[in-house]
């Protein structure tokens, strides 16, 4: 039995949204209903949530970017955990999502990053050290062009200086439109909220959040997350850290932007974000 089939009848029937209203349909002919809005050219905000039907209701939101019109970037404070938020209009970014994994208590990336071609971390090969959890990576070239691949080693990273910004991070979730088998780890296997990144056809990156730990969004497992990904007609995903620091926010939105529900409160409200040391941005 598909685990996911039986998750998204909750996902995907009898959604709470406003028009205007866009459609995506999955295999088993249900409709994920989004209510859109255009922020800027180029960039489009989609947000979804669900009504419970078997007490699995979600919250999903989105970022559709055109890179032709829109630059995507990874934002880094290696020194200190700064909300999501804060970074974001810090860098004069229009909407951006949390980063990777980072050290909680002291601050900065314990993986491979690399930001405007620099590399600001000391003592790397201490701090960076392989985890069967970050398989994946997000790069962006000297031409701005947005890529996800697997994990291919902190020596090629320092080799391949045409990618401006890197982001290990992961699990890798889709590569080449199929799904790639996960590691057998809690991270994987438990339902939390998540953000994730992926690339789709003509220039198209999605920056995406489901909230979770609250009884109003569940979370999702990352077997679920790819399924979701595949019904969003990804090319390539890739899970970025979620937990207490899944958040999206947008310029000019109320509650200072943070248009998701992040869970560090334990609440189902806007109010629960938590300080991170990177965000991926969009310029």
């Amino acid at each position: 039995m598909n685990p996911f089939r039986i998750a998204s009848s909750a996902l995907l029937a009898g959604l709470l949204i406003t028009t205007p209203q866009t459609y995506c349909q999955n295999k088993t002919g249900k409709k994920i209903r989004w209510e859109r809005e255009r922020i800027a050219p180029g960039l489009v905000w989609k947000s979804s949530h669900t009504l419970a039907v078997d007490s699995v209701p979600q919250n999903i939101n989105m970022l559709q970017i055109n890179t032709r019109k829109r630059t995507v970037s990874v934002v880094y404070d290696r020194e200190r955990n700064v909300l999501t938020s804060n970074q974001a209009s810090a860098a004069g970014a229009l909407a951006a999502v949390n980063g990777g994994f980072f050290d909680i208590r002291n601050g900065g990336s314990v993986t491979y990053i690399r930001t405007a071609g620099i590399i600001n971390d000391g003592d790397t090969a201490r701090k960076w050290k392989p985890n069967p959890n970050y398989n994946g990576s997000i790069l962006v070239d000297n031409r701005r062009h947005f890529h996800i691949m697997p994990f291919m080693g902190n020596r090629w990273y320092d080799i391949h200086q045409e990618y401006t910004d890197v982001l290990v991070t992961g699990p890798l979730l889709v590569q080449n439109r199929i799904k790639v088998t996960l590691p057998e780890t809690s991270l994987v296997s438990n339902r939390h909220p998540r953000t994730c990144a992926a690339t789709a056809k003509r220039s198209k990156v999605l920056l995406v959040t489901v909230d979770g730990r609250t009884s109003q969004s569940a979370g999702m497992t990352l077997e679920q997350l790819a399924s979701l990904m595949l019904i969003l007609r990804c090319r390539d995903a890739v899970n970025l850290d979620g937990g207490g620091s899944t958040t999206m926010w947008i310029t000019g939105k109320p509650y200072n932007g943070v248009v998701n529900m992040p869970c560090d409160n334990k609440i189902f409200d806007h109010e629960g974000e938590r300080a991170v040391s990177n965000i991926i941005a969009v310029k």
